[in-house]
């Protein structure tokens, strides 16, 4: 005789696809913090430099600007995911 309990099975997999939706959305989290800040103000540098007449320097600056801001933002993510 087998001992199935199909109750547990049931929790089993809703504890599994809590925990890949928990994992994706996280990763997209993630994503948004290391692309935006970055993306963003290299292209309003991009429109700074061609209004000022300056490229690439605004561009080339706003890029460890855009890292900078990329990190912390994920800093404080993986503070609130640890938490």
């Amino acid at each position: 005789m087998s001992n199935h309990n199909p109750q547990r099975q049931t929790d089993e997999a809703s504890s599994s696809e809590q925990t890949v939706t928990t994992l994706l959305l996280t990763m997209a989290d993630t994503t948004w913090r290391m692309i935006t800040p970055t993306a963003l103000l290299a292209v309003l540098a991009l429109m700074a430099d061609l209004h000022w007449h300056t490229k690439p320097w605004l561009t080339l600056a706003s890029v460890p600007a855009g890292l900078a801001i990329s990190v912390l933002l994920i800093k404080r993510q993986l503070r609130a995911v640890a938490s």
